[in-house]
């Protein structure tokens, strides 16, 4: 029990170390970068109009810009149940607003959309990089690794992607690694709560429920398998009640085709950087080794789950066949996909699958430069101001 407990105790210092670190990261930008305007995480762009009962909060928008998915959520949260006319301003309303945990955490925390909403908001972003650290470094040290590896986390493309622009493929993400973590050790109705939790963060959440009931059939344990079932059912409540509110134009562009077409496609158009030539040509080149890292993930899930017959290798295969149906549009743009399937990146990191972890680490390696590219403006924004 001590030692069990002091295993707790370092798992949950290198997750406060995580969320520092985030912390840290996003302060600097704000600081530097947006004049110290919070909102300026959101990326709202000029190009949506903003909803005349926020002109108190002076947005910061960017100019030129369609801005990013973030800037909805943040509208969402302020208006989580169709009572502002708020989904006016929202570009998919109906995808949107099936995303709902995220905004209304921020919107009960902040006393039902009140001042402190922006805080809110990032705060439980930022909590959920504390969980996604704590439950990876947990799921290490069950390996025999330090804990440390936990901040492996923020290394996640979803993860950077969420706290550059407040989506909500981060706290999923996090769930992913909580799916993990409490299939291995525990305890079961901590399982239940990650299994609510994840399609109301994101749809492709129920992908782990699917994969708890799939296990769960395989074993035949059937009040297990209606057990887990029965975790989505808060999440098709809340769809109903979006899909009532909502119309069909407000779903967003299709998602999926059949396997490997999206990527075959994406092969075969050409890249279309507005840049200075040489940033196109970076861009362009760390685009197709992002590409090469999507296809040793693939290769990595074919090998896994042809050895195991778990939850963990249902959830793989699911993901997997996620990536390999995503649309072309997806793969058009590296912030799309990577952030869509972060959670299979945590899947093939976390568990002991009996191969090198070099191997998932690699795949991932092999997308990050081409995220850390898209933040490259944002480091020497700071660095210009820091050296003056």
């Amino acid at each position: 029990m001590r030692e069990s407990s002091g295993s707790r105790r370092a798992a949950i210092a290198w997750a406060a170390l995580a969320l520092i670190l985030a912390f840290a990261g996003q302060f600097l930008t704000v600081h530097f970068n947006y004049g110290g305007k919070w909102t300026g995480l959101f990326c709202t762009g000029s190009h949506f109009p903003v909803p005349p009962e926020l002109s108190g909060e002076h947005i910061y928008i960017f100019s030129n810009s369609a801005g990013y998915d973030g800037q909805f959520y943040h509208y969402i949260a302020h208006d989580p149940f169709f009572q502002r006319g708020f989904a006016s301003y929202i570009d998919a309303p109906r995808l949107r607003y099936r995303r709902i945990l995220v905004p209304f955490l921020a919107w009960l925390l902040s006393g039902g959309g009140g001042r402190y909403l922006h805080a809110a908001y990032i705060g439980v972003n930022l909590a959920f990089v504390f969980l996604g650290s704590y439950w990876l470094g947990r799921c290490f040290q069950l390996r025999g690794m330090h804990p440390a590896w936990g901040l492996a986390f923020l290394g996640i493309p979803g993860v950077l992607i969420s706290l550059d622009r407040m989506v909500v493929d981060g706290p999923l993400t996090a769930l992913a690694a909580g799916f993990i973590w409490h299939t291995l050790a525990g305890p079961p109705a901590a399982l239940l709560a990650v299994l609510v939790a994840a399609p109301l963060v994101r749809e492709t959440g129920v992908l782990l429920t699917a994969a708890a009931v799939l296990a769960a059939l395989a074993e035949r344990r059937w009040r297990r398998a209606i057990l887990y079932g029965a975790t989505a059912l808060p999440a098709l409540a809340w769809f109903a009640f979006v899909q009532s509110h909502t119309t069909p134009a407000g779903g967003g562009p299709p998602l999926l085709t059949w396997p490997f077409v999206g990527l075959y496609q994406r092969i075969f158009t050409p890249s279309a950087y507005r840049l200075p030539v040489h940033i196109s040509l970076l861009a362009a080149t760390l685009d197709w080794v992002a590409i090469a890292g999507v296809l040793l993930t693939v290769a990595l899930t074919l090998r896994l789950v042809t050895r195991r017959r778990n939850a963990l290798a249902a959830a793989v295969a699911l993901y997997a066949i996620l990536l390999t149906t995503l649309r072309v549009h997806f793969w058009l743009d590296a912030y799309s996909y990577t952030r869509l399937i972060s959670p299979l990146f945590v899947l093939l990191l976390a568990p002991d699958w009996g191969l090198p972890l070099r191997w998932p680490v690699a795949a991932i390696g092999l997308m990050l430069p081409r995220i850390v590219l898209q933040l490259g403006w944002q480091a020497l924004g700071i660095v210009r101001r820091l050296v003056g």
